[in-house]
C-alpha cells in the first residue's frame, strides 16, 4: 500500500521501533493510515503519544541521546539486555548519578516494569549494606521506567578483566571476602542476587567492591520467577539455576561468586561453549577442568576454595555467606 509519509518520518518511524516505542504491528499501522491522514496524527492515535512527546523523541533520536528534565546527561555508562544506564548530573543540587532507563518495549510488560520497580524498592532496602550501590528513586518518564541511582566511580571487574588485568591470587580472595560480606547483608534482608557475575561487582577508585545490577535479585530465601525459569548468566550460574529450579537460595550466589573468584585468578571462564543451552549443560553436568585446576595455575589454597564454592550439589557448598567469610578469614589468617 503507497504511504504518503516522507523518507524522513520513516525512518524516525523505523527508528521508534527499533528503540521499542512501537511494534512492528504499530509501525504497519501507522504507515497505513498515512494515505488518509497526517503522519503526526496517525502516530499520536496509533501510540498515544502527545505531539510534544513525538517532538521530544524526535530531537533525541528516540531517546539514543536522552534528555530528561532535571538533569544533564553526560554519557552512556553501560547497555543490557533490559535496559541503558547513563551518566547524569542533577540540575537542583549538581549531584552526579546514574540513570538507568528501562527498554520501553519492557516497559508495557507487566512483569519486567514491575521487576524493575522492584529492583528500585530493593535498593532502597539494601541502603545498610555498604558494597550495595543506593537506589535513589525511581519515576515515569517518555512511557518507560526510570531509576536513579548513585553513580560509583570505578570499573566493573569484567571491564578490568577485559583491559588484561592480571589479578593475584591474593587480591582475588580479598575482592570475594568483601563481595561474601555485601551477600551477607543481603541475606539478613532476605535478598540474593541471583546475577552475580565480574560485569557486576565494580571496584570504585579506593578499590572497595559495590555490588550493581540488581535486576534478577529477590526478596525471600525461595525467592524466584518460577519453576523452569533460568535467571542470571550462563556463563555464571549455579547448577540448580541452570535447571531453572524456583527453590534458589544464598548458596547460588556463592556458586556464582566461585566462577567469580575463577575467571578472577585465571584469566577465564571454566566452561565456554558457542550457545547458552550448552554452557547450562556444562554448568550442570560437567566438572572443573582438571589441566587449569592441577597444572599448577592455581595454590592449593585457590584449588579448594574453587572445588567447595562450585560443588555441583549446593549441599557440600558453604551453607551461607557467612560460613564462606569465616573460612575465608581463617584459612587467609593462616597464609
Amino acid at each position: 500500500m503507497s504511504s504518503s509519509a516522507s523518507v524522513e518520518d520513516q525512518q524516525f518511524l523505523a527508528l521508534l521501533t527499533s528503540r521499542g516505542f512501537l511494534s512492528r504491528e504499530q509501525a504497519l499501522e501507522v504507515l497505513e493510515g498515512c494515505a488518509e491522514q497526517d503522519f503526526e496524527a496517525r502516530l499520536s492515535a496509533v501510540s498515544s503519544f502527545t505531539a510534544a512527546e513525538i517532538n521530544h523523541l524526535r530531537q533525541t533520536r528516540a531517546m539514543r541521546e536522552p534528555r530528561i528534565p532535571g538533569y544533564t546527561i553526560e554519557r552512556l555508562l553501560g547497555k543490557g539486555g533490559t535496559a541503558e544506564v547513563y551518566a547524569a548530573k542533577r540540575d537542583r543540587d549538581f549531584e552526579r548519578v546514574a540513570l538507568k532507563i528501562l527498554r520501553p518495549d519492557l516497559s508495557r510488560n507487566k512483569v519486567a516494569a514491575n521487576q524493575f520497580a522492584k529492583e528500585a524498592k530493593l535498593l532502597r532496602e539494601l541502603e545498610a549494606v555498604p558494597q550495595v550501590v543506593n537506589g535513589l528513586r525511581v519515576f515515569r518518564f517518555m512511557h518507560t521506567l526510570v531509576l536513579e541511582m548513585e553513580r560509583v566511580a570505578g570499573q566493573t571487574l569484567l571491564e578490568w578483566l577485559d583491559q588484561g588485568r592480571n589479578f593475584s591470587e591474593s587480591e582475588a580472595f580479598n575482592i570475594i571476602c568483601e563481595v561474601a560480606v555485601a551477600l551477607e547483608g543481603m541475606r539478613e534482608h532476605g535478598v540474593i542476587h541471583r546475577d552475580l557475575k565480574p560485569g557486576n561487582i565494580m571496584l570504585d577508585r579506593e578499590s572497595n567492591v559495590r555490588l550493581i545490577d540488581f535486576g534478577f535479585a529477590g526478596e525471600g530465601l525461595s525467592g524466584g520467577h518460577g519453576e523452569g525459569t533460568t535467571m542470571g548468566t550462563a556463563a555464571y550460574l549455579a547448577p540448580e539455576q541452570a535447571k531453572g529450579q524456583s527453590d534458589l537460595d544464598g548458596r547460588a550466589d556463592i556458586y556464582s561468586l566461585g566462577v567469580t573468584l575463577y575467571h578472577l585468578i585465571l584469566g577465564e571462564l571454566p566452561f565456554v561453549a558457542s550457545d547458552d543451552q550448552e554452557l547450562l549443560r556444562m554448568q550442570v553436568l560437567d566438572s572443573l577442568k582438571g589441566a587449569a585446576m592441577k597444572g599448577g595455575r592455581v595454590s592449593p589454597l585457590a584449588h579448594y576454595f574453587l572445588e567447595k564454592m562450585m560443588a555441583k550439589d549446593r549441599e557440600v557448598r558453604y551453607a551461607s555467606a557467612g560460613d564462606l567469610i569465616e573460612d575465608l578469614e581463617a584459612h587467609l589468617s593462616d597464609d
